[in-house]
């Protein structure tokens, strides 16, 4: 079986439902791997783990809904791998269908990273940051699951989200309502883009089995 990951349904409303694969909705952050050891407990037995969602752009070039796949994933001090074998093959499979697609190091963070905090981030020469490929990915190291992480870019660069974890959706959405409602369509945008991708992995994968 598997198992596509992400925390919001704006996230994998666009993926394609389809015999063989779970999606599984977890917390942000670090509960993520968390909510997904209760999953397997019920009896859930992933074959492969695919991390989905969005992602913070580290790069000068990323842009709003550019899907990026890690080839590692910095986390709690240390570096996990992620299998050249399988991100070559989504890879191969993204570019076919156009996609403008980067790899390079996710690096996982506690908190959404603002502006200061992507500047600190990519000087470490990671392209992307986002909540949940780290815990996820030392899910999949501890139990012997194959992980792959692909992500849509929301936000870029020099971008600083209206919300984090001291300021909640709904406050920002008081405070800035034009920045959140700008951000809502951007995510719409992410989202479709990811469940494109998504799906372009899932039927690549699909070939090769």
């Amino acid at each position: 079986m598997i198992v596509v990951t992400g925390c919001f349904r704006r996230e994998t409303r666009w993926i394609e439902r389809r015999v063989g694969m779970r999606i599984v909705l977890t917390r942000m952050g670090e509960p993520s791997a968390a909510d997904l050891d209760v999953r397997v407990r019920r009896g859930l037995r992933p074959s492969l783990l695919l991390s989905t969602g969005f992602s913070g752009g580290l790069d000068a070039g990323m842009r709003a809904g550019d899907i990026f796949l890690a080839r590692a994933i910095a986390y709690r001090g240390g570096t996990l791998p992620v299998s050249d074998a399988l991100v070559d093959r989504a890879r191969s499979a993204l570019d076919r269908l156009e996609f403008s697609v980067w790899t390079g190091t996710s690096a996982s963070a506690d908190a959404v990273a603002g502006r200061a905090e992507k500047r600190e981030l990519a000087g470490t020469g990671a392209k992307s940051v986002d909540l949940e490929s780290g815990p996820l990915a030392a899910w999949a190291r501890d139990h012997n699951v194959p992980f792959l992480s692909c992500r849509a870019v929301l936000d870029t660069a020099d971008e600083e989200l209206p919300f984090s974890a001291r300021v909640p959706v709904g406050l920002a959405m008081l405070r800035h309502p034009k920045a959140v409602l700008g951000l809502a369509r951007r995510s719409a945008l992410a989202g479709r883009e990811l469940g494109r991708a998504v799906t372009g992995i899932l039927d690549a994968l699909g070939e090769a089995a």
